[in-house]
């Protein structure tokens, strides 16, 4: 198939509205940063009040993982969050339309953390990363450093598709569907680093059952000690977050010398330490509303979410 029948013409009014999004985005991205920063709080605040199962979910993930924290503390969390996901609409535009320049002056990068992309350059870099609502800029700075592979889900769309290649290889290399084994393996051979997030519940993946926070038997994917076994590959911890003044901080953590050992449940839990560590450093900027541990060691055990899950919200 070739280009011209992957990609529709311009004039297609299936994708008029899809279209228009992304111009809409991109213009939007021109603004100066508060101001696209005022416009994001704001559809956060809206998707607040509009996504309440979504809210249910977040609400229930932060009670299980935090449970020190007082319910008025988590209701102000969880403010925060949705405000940082309506920011996040903006900085996926940001990430995939800012040039360069624009993006240097926005990002804050030790060199300690150049020195960790950099001393591991001639290896496959199994970048260990996690759901920041960030997560597009993250993937944009780390290849500005150092190209490499993103892992991704195709999108069925082919205006999404097309838009979300461009922008996530606008630095970066190209990508992989996240089913193509064969793909990451060969790219980790290559030399290349790729970013990759097991911080979710993936029902349809290889995974054990070990501590994350202060969940005791959260459901983690093997895969990643599974790639880090391949021949020349480091697996190198890193995250971005949003930090004041309108910049973006870069964070790569030295390589883990004892990963992996081999023992998958000791594997997980070493990554699962990673991530949590990240997320206590700036918990209102993680992805919360996806249902982290909805499925149980054992089918007999109690879910961790109400049965009907529309109604998690009204959990007081």
């Amino acid at each position: 198939m070739d280009e011209k029948e992957k990609y529709p013409a311009w004039w297609d009014i299936r994708y008029l509205p899809i279209r228009t999004v992304f111009v809409l985005l991109r213009i939007i991205v021109l603004l100066p940063l508060p101001v696209i920063y005022l416009l994001g709080d704001i559809i956060g605040l809206i998707m607040l009040l509009v996504l309440r199962r979504r809210y249910g979910i977040a609400k229930r993930n932060l009670e299980l993982c935090y449970p020190e924290k007082s319910a008025g503390e988590i209701k102000v969390l969880l403010r925060r969050n949705f405000m940082s996901m309506g920011r996040a609409v903006f900085e996926t535009g940001m990430a995939w339309y800012w040039s360069d320049e624009r993006i240097r002056r926005h990002m804050e990068v030790s060199d300690e953390s150049i020195r960790n992309i950099m001393d591991n350059a001639s290896h496959g870099q199994l970048v260990l990363t996690c759901h920041f609502l960030d997560l597009e800029m993250q993937a944009r700075m780390y290849g500005m450093f150092h190209p490499g592979v993103g892992v991704y889900k195709p999108n069925r769309n082919p205006v999404i598709e097309r838009k979300q290649t461009e922008g996530r290889t606008r630095t970066n290399k190209y990508m992989v569907s996240h089913r193509n084994v064969r793909g990451i393996i060969k790219a980790l051979k290559d030399g290349n680093p790729i970013w990759y997030a097991a911080d979710q519940d993936y029902r349809t993946h290889s995974r054990v059952f070990v501590p994350f926070m202060a969940v005791p038997d959260c459901p983690t994917v093997t895969a990643p000690s599974t790639f880090a076994r391949i021949k020349n590959v480091v697996s190198i911890p890193s995250y971005a977050i949003r930090i004041p003044g309108g910049k973006y901080r870069l964070v790569v953590l030295p390589k883990l010398n004892d990963y992996p050992t081999g023992d998958l449940e000791k594997d997980a839990s070493t990554y699962n330490k990673v991530i949590a560590d990240a997320v206590n450093e700036a918990p209102e900027q993680y992805m919360w509303v996806h249902c982290r541990f909805k499925t149980r060691p054992h089918e007999t055990d109690p879910s961790y979410y109400d049965s009907d899950a529309d109604n998690l919200h009204r959990k007081k």
